[in-house]
């Protein structure tokens, strides 16, 4: 049985005729042109709410060589970190006139999707902000043209073709490592090393303020990922690495606050008095019973400044590819007040 033409969806032209104006005057209007009189806008828009149209994103990437659409890819939807990254791009994107679509696009134990990358290449997005540690560039360049691609918080393995802006991981774990050696720990073991780059710059921050304040002997790290059941196994390997209770790890600086979290579970299910840190302030992490001390990466920071990066990209502007590194500080709770 066939839709009689109530039942469709009105289009674009629809538009057009009732309002009598032209259908590029329409996309005009829908795109928030400055070229529409007043008049002639109020026009359509009023057409528009009548008939109930709504745009239809593919369409208008076919039909325009800018669709106006912008991709957020977010490489882990395990990680709260990453939405406050993203709800802070949000904003700036969409105050500058674009429609944000948002994606993930890496699971956990696997690599990129490529159905996503080819979903927003159709659509013809203009640019792609990706949030988090991603193992490979290229696909990324081949989704959208013109290399309108930023990387924030973290990125690939290796990049010097586009920009990324992310925090100062080496240095917010040398704050935690010289944080818990003011405390009178020494015998302090990271766990973490894994997650590309990101894992590789806290293992070197780590590694960096151990040996400055002659700790070289006490340096050990225990494989761990972004995952709070990666930080649980590394913390129960760690504290019952020795039957000596003396050479316990006093202290665990852990590679982000849900491997943290994992920590923090493994040293109760042993009743091991140990500071555990993390690093990415995530909202969990501020409850008052856990109290975990933390690194805070600026996460609105490395959105907002993530967004303005690819809006300048967009449309061409600065030279060469940039890196915007981002301060962070320490937050101190009662979770690294303990352990000695």
């Amino acid at each position: 049985m066939m839709a009689s033409a109530s039942d469709r969806r009105p289009t674009i032209k629809d538009v057009a005729e009732r309002a009598g104006v032209s259908k590029s005057l329409v996309s005009l209007v829908l795109r928030d042109s400055p070229r529409v009189s007043d008049e002639r806008r109020q026009r359509v828009l009023k057409v528009v709410e009548e008939m109930g149209y709504e745009l239809n994103l593919a369409a208008r990437s076919l039909a325009t060589r800018h669709s106006g659409n912008i991709g957020v890819l977010v490489s882990d939807l395990h990680n709260p970190w990453a939405f406050d990254v993203a709800d802070a791009a949000r904003p700036v994107l969409e105050d500058a006139g674009h429609t944000v679509l948002f994606s993930a696009v890496t699971a956990k134990d696997r690599g990129v999707d490529q159905s996503i990358l080819q979903a927003f290449r159709d659509l013809r997005v203009s640019g792609l902000l990706v949030i988090g540690t991603v193992p490979d560039k290229a696909p990324f360049n081949r989704a959208v043209s013109g290399g309108a691609v930023v990387f924030a918080g973290g990125g690939p393995d290796y990049i010097d073709t586009a920009d990324v802006v992310r925090s100062d991981d080496t240095h917010g774990m040398v704050m935690v490592v010289e944080h818990l050696i003011a405390q009178g720990h020494e015998n302090i073991v990271h766990l973490g090393g894994l997650g590309g780059s990101v894992g590789r710059a806290r293992v070197d921050g780590y590694s960096a303020a151990m040996e400055e304040h002659g700790l070289s002997k006490h340096i050990s790290v225990v494989d761990a990922d972004f995952y709070q059941e990666s930080g649980y196994v590394a913390a129960q390997k760690a504290l019952n690495s020795s039957r000596s209770q003396h050479l316990r790890p006093t202290a665990l600086a852990c590679l982000n606050d849900l491997a943290a979290l994992g920590a923090m579970t493994a040293a109760d299910e042993c009743g091991a008095k140990v500071a555990i840190t993390g690093y990415d302030n995530i909202a969990l992490g501020a409850m008052p019973r856990l109290g975990l001390t933390t690194v805070d990466p600026d996460s609105t920071a490395i959105g907002v400044t993530g967004a303005k990066a690819l809006l300048e990209r967009i449309h061409g502007e600065g030279n060469g590819f940039v890196h915007h590194p981002i301060a962070p500080r320490l937050v101190v709770r009662t979770s690294s007040l303990t352990g000695l």
